[in-house]
């Protein structure tokens, strides 16, 4: 589903209660949190405090969201999120 290779240096895969989180490491940390249900939609954001579950992405203020058809390339529409967030200076 992901290509890894293209995201980051480094890249770890968890597999959480309610979504799946990847820990992008580059230049800067950024987390990819992934919910699965009628449609994959995903949030990124740069790394923050406290606790990296699916709740507190879904409230934390910053970072980005994305919405994927079944035939998308996922991790293009990810890396155009990130590309954001650095351009922000997040």
């Amino acid at each position: 589903m992901i290509d890894k290779e293209k995201l980051g240096k480094k890249v770890v895969h968890n597999k959480l209660e309610d979504c799946d989180l990847y820990v992008i490491e580059d230049e800067k940390t950024y987390l990819v949190f992934i919910f699965h249900g009628k449609y994959i939609y995903f949030k990124v954001t740069p790394s923050f405090p406290g606790k990296w579950n699916c709740e507190e992405a879904i409230y934390y203020p910053y970072g980005l969201f994305g919405f994927v058809r079944h035939d998308e390339d996922i991790t293009n529409k990810i890396k155009m999120k990130i590309e954001v967030l650095k351009s922000a200076g997040l």
